[in-house]
């Protein structure tokens, strides 16, 4: 009598509550949701009847639910922070006696790959299967595994957080727990590993470009056509090779970014604390959301960069956030602030998080924080952190920028007069602009200078006129400021965040100040070399034989190149980011 053939079903895990891509199961790719893509080429198996997707019960995953009914997929809604008893419901509604996990972000799962592996498995009667020893593979995000598996892990490992997150990676941390069967090579997908699935903007953007690349139909790019095309094209694997790979046992969980930005705020700390939370979900698996002090204008760039954003309201600003930490749960709250935002009610919210970091903080608040991050301005040399446990970072290596200087090669110019860029942040409260715009209309030497004007200026369209009026060009909503900031043999900046960025790409540079505070900690800057302090009670033509002797003086400004690049490298929000995961994965695990 031959024996019934085991009833296999493929079970797609899918939540729109991804950490580090909010909603991207159902984010199009080559014009189909993701999701689709992924149901599609399951639906081409052999060895697979049935096609389910379990999410949650959550709200916010109605919108896979009505994705399911219009597709006519069988969706099965269970526990939320439990996928591993969502995939045993599944399992049991289902009648599967195996079960073929896979993951809602893996578009590109080869279904002749799932047919080899489920048939190992079956043949071989194992719990679960994976590549013999030796044997590689160009494939994630497919588990074939049986129900008398499931079953077992929830009756013997119901609360082990890995078995409950990732389910089949319990059987890799405890090899003797269940069966294994071995597969053996898949040609077609013996090669090197690449980064297949989506968790990042990065990722949709290198499936994109490899659909467009291959001229596919939705659905229809086939893994093996994909790996011929990264060999012939291997830049394309750039896209997204920054993007690290969660662990098992790293659960990434999420950051909370409290900031200001917009208007009289300026926009330097919205662009550094990007740069931060997108070292933090690419770089270490955190999600990221952010929580703004500020304008709609600055919530907006938070957003067309796909990080979830809030803006706080200008009433009950303190019991929202204390709201938001009690529900998001974070496991890092990273405070960029200066306003709004006190000592108590940073206390309280500590309280609840395992890591709270702090940048450049020199008020009293820094005290509640477990992790503060500094330059090494006169200021903070002088601040006492007696009764702190805090964690003090202070030094060169922790600056903070708004973009990767390494993608910029600095661009000297070699011919024609030497070029001078003017910037004086997003919003310009001061008006330096204009008073600069007096100051190089004065300068007796060759230059041909250039003139940021920020999102935020009051009223850019009669500045832009009084530049272009004095004959100097105008930058005005450009996509990519740094590769112009690469450009200039000079700058003459507000002192902020653009001086670290200035110092990054070895750009000498002017430092004119807002406050004494300001004034005070770009002495730091002079001190090492980077550039010159303009005195604050100057006036234009003060200023003008200043440009001109440093514009004049190709050596000098030949010096402070590379003594600026010698000092920022430009890495500090990589290594804030690893800093901070570090200590709230340490926590955790202390904690467990």
């Amino acid at each position: 009598m031959t024996q019934a053939r085991p009833h296999v079903v493929a079970i797609v895990q899918a939540r729109m509550n991804s950490t580090r891509l909010p909603g991207k199961v159902l984010r199009p790719i080559a014009g189909k949701p993701l999701l689709w893509h992924v149901v599609h080429r399951l639906r081409r198996c052999q060895t697979i009847v049935d096609v389910a997707v379990a999410t949650s019960t959550d709200p916010a995953d109605d919108a896979v639910a009505e994705f399911c009914r219009e597709q006519d997929i069988v969706c099965i809604r269970g526990s939320e922070q439990n996928v591993l008893a969502r995939f045993a419901l599944a399992a049991a509604e289902t009648g599967a006696d195996v079960v073929v996990r896979v993951t809602g972000d893996a578009p590109f799962v080869d279904p002749g790959f799932i047919d080899h592996f489920v048939t190992a498995l079956i043949e071989q009667d194992g719990d679960y299967v994976k590549l013999a020893p030796g044997v590689r593979c160009a494939h994630d995000g497919v588990d074939p595994l049986t129900r008398r598996a499931i079953d077992r892990l929830m009756k013997e490992a119901p609360e082990d957080p890995v078995a409950r997150e990732h389910v089949t990676g319990y059987f890799k941390l405890h090899p003797d727990f269940a069966r294994a069967a071995l597969a053996p090579a898949y040609p077609p997908l013996d090669r090197a590993e690449a980064r297949l699935s989506i968790d990042t903007p990065a990722d949709l953007a290198f499936a994109e470009a490899v659909y467009r690349r291959l001229g596919a139909k939705p659905g229809e790019a086939s893994l093996p056509e994909l790996l011929n095309l990264l060999e012939r094209e291997p830049w394309l694997r750039a896209i997204n090779a920054h993007v690290r790979q969660k662990t098992l046992r790293h659960a990434g969980g999420v950051a909370l970014i409290r900031c200001d930005g917009g208007g009289s705020f300026g926009y330097g700390h919205i662009r550094r604390c990007l740069m931060v939370a997108r070292a933090l979900r690419d770089r270490e698996g955190v999600g990221v959301l952010f929580v703004l002090h500020g304008e709609e204008g600055a919530a907006a760039k938070l957003r067309g960069a796909d990080f979830e954003t809030i803006v706080l309201p200008e009433h009950g600003q303190a019991a929202l956030l204390a709201s938001l930490v009690e529900t998001r749960k974070p496991n890092v709250l990273v405070v960029d602030a200066r306003h709004r935002l006190t000592r108590a009610e940073l206390v309280g919210l500590a309280a609840k998080v395992r890591t709270t970091a702090v940048f450049d903080d020199i008020s009293d608040r820094r005290l509640a924080a477990t992790h503060a991050y500094y330059t090494p301005l006169p200021q903070v040399a002088e601040l006492s952190w007696q009764g702190s446990s805090c964690n003090v970072r202070i030094g060169w290596e922790w600056s903070l920028l708004g973009f990767d200087p390494t993608r910029y090669r600095r661009k000297v110019s070699r011919s024609g007069p030497p070029q001078m860029i003017v910037t004086m942040g997003g919003s310009d409260p001061k008006d330096f602009t204009r008073f600069a715009l007096k100051a190089v209309t004065q300068v007796t030497a060759p230059l041909h200078a250039r003139f940021v004007i920020g999102p935020g200026f009051a009223d850019s369209d009669a500045l832009a006129k009084e530049i272009e009026a004095a004959g100097f060009e105008v930058l005005y909503n450009v996509a990519d400021l740094a590769a112009e900031f690469a450009r200039a043999d000079l700058a003459l900046i507000s002192f902020g965040v653009t001086a670290y960025e200035m110092a990054a790409l070895g750009v000498p540079a002017l430092y004119l100040t807002l406050t004494e505070d300001h004034a005070r900690s770009a002495t730091a800057f002079v001190a090492a070399g980077m550039g010159e302090l303009l005195d604050r009670a100057s006036r234009p033509e003060d200023i003008a034989p200043v440009v001109r002797a440093l514009l004049q003086n190709e050596q000098r400004r030949h010096g402070m190149h590379i003594k600026a690049l010698a000092s920022i490298d430009g890495k500090g929000a990589e290594r804030v980011a690893a800093d901070v995961a570090a200590a709230s994965a340490y926590t955790r695990c202390k904690t467990r």
